[in-house]
């Protein structure tokens, strides 16, 4: 699928992400000035659902815009876009939660995405610090995420993060009910 983003900027959702075929494409150097995190907006929900694409999880912008009026209203979850050339280029969205297991809350890093087109340019460590740094200032010293098993370069950039793989995530379809 080839879309364009309101930049008009060519996406193309059906490539199999870098991080996750395992090839590092040679990209040029970004300035880190270049790079602009911001919080994000509803009226972001194209940009967003075209990289929701890109993670395999086909999105329609009205879906997106209705997934993002519910999360922006909710103080536990927060969603950050990197910005670079006036475009949206990645994105991170995050929930805080208190914890069964632990006296203090705790925090999730939900999605982490970065365009294909702009991979290996530091947008992916820029979100997580800035997330790193919004827990942080919300008191949250632990924070976990999820990642497929196929996707053996993220995991590597997570470990590279000071991340640890600590379990195992088990997932099943339930049939709704009415």
């Amino acid at each position: 699928m080839t879309s364009r983003n309101r930049s008009g900027n060519t996406v193309n959702a059906d490539v199999s992400p870098d991080w996750q075929s395992g090839s590092r494409p040679t990209r040029l150097p970004l300035q880190k000035n270049n790079i602009r995190i911001r919080d994000a907006k509803r009226s972001d929900a194209l940009d967003l659902a075209m990289l929701m694409c890109e993670l395999g999880y086909e999105t329609r912008p009205v879906e997106m815009e209705a997934r993002l009026k519910l999360i922006l209203s909710n103080p536990s979850y927060k969603t950050f876009v990197a910005v670079m050339d006036g475009c949206i280029c990645g994105m991170i969205g995050t929930l805080t939660y208190p914890s069964y297991e632990h006296n203090d809350p705790s925090g999730r890093i939900l999605a982490l995405v970065t365009s294909s087109t702009a991979r290996r340019r530091g947008i992916g460590r820029a979100l997580i610090a800035t997330a790193e740094k919004d827990f942080g200032q919300r008191g949250i010293r632990r924070v976990a995420l999820d990642t497929r098993l196929t996707r053996e370069v993220a995991h590597k950039f997570y470990e590279s993060l000071g991340y640890e793989q600590n379990g195992w995530r088990f997932v099943r379809q339930l049939p709704v009910s009415n």
